[in-house]
């Protein structure tokens, strides 16, 4: 398969005797699943697809897939890992305005000004704040991440570019 397949939750234990599971979802990925036909688990060392029939809140999330009709069978599919296509995923969300910076790992990251500053080898989440961890000019720096700083982003280059303050690079 070469779609590359991202972590988005997990499946619990079974629901009623009609094959639903009760899943975990990681909160920045509730939409995109909401979104989504189709997902993936690893049955046997593979990921496999499987259809989404419905979803529904009863205090759990409860996920029904298509052909898995009884408690029997989606016995078979608890305790596993949820993945969604990245296709699947949508970095920049319209609807709220609010991009996931956490989804921005191994971007490259451009100044409007300096242009190339070095590829974000990892997103630290801190209270009210995210830092993107990139190496520039042979040291390791940290760059806020926040909308205000936002000029542009290319999800199909994996390219961000930012407005950076000056003189943070000096720092």
């Amino acid at each position: 398969m070469s779609d590359k397949l991202v972590s988005v939750g997990f499946t619990k234990k079974t629901h009623g005797a009609q094959g639903e599971l009760k899943i975990t979802l990681k909160d920045e990925y509730f939409n995109d699943f909401v979104n989504s036909d189709v997902v993936f688990m690893n049955v046997q060392g593979k990921p496999l697809p499987f259809f989404i029939e419905n979803l529904r809140d009863a205090g759990d999330i409860l996920l029904k897939i298509e052909d898995v009709d009884s408690s029997t069978k989606a016995k078979d599919l608890t305790s596993k890992e949820l993945f969604l296509r990245e296709q699947d995923i949508k970095l920049f969300k319209e609807e709220t305005g609010v991009v996931t910076f956490e989804r921005l790992v191994g971007f490259d990251l451009l100044d409007e000004q300096l242009g190339f500053i070095g590829k974000i080898a990892e997103v630290e989440v801190l209270p009210q704040q995210y830092l993107a961890i990139v190496t520039y000019k042979e040291s390791e720096i940290f760059v806020p991440l926040h909308a205000n700083l936002l000029v542009a982003l290319d999800e199909k280059k994996q390219t961000i570019m930012l407005r950076l303050p000056d003189g943070l690079l000096d720092l």
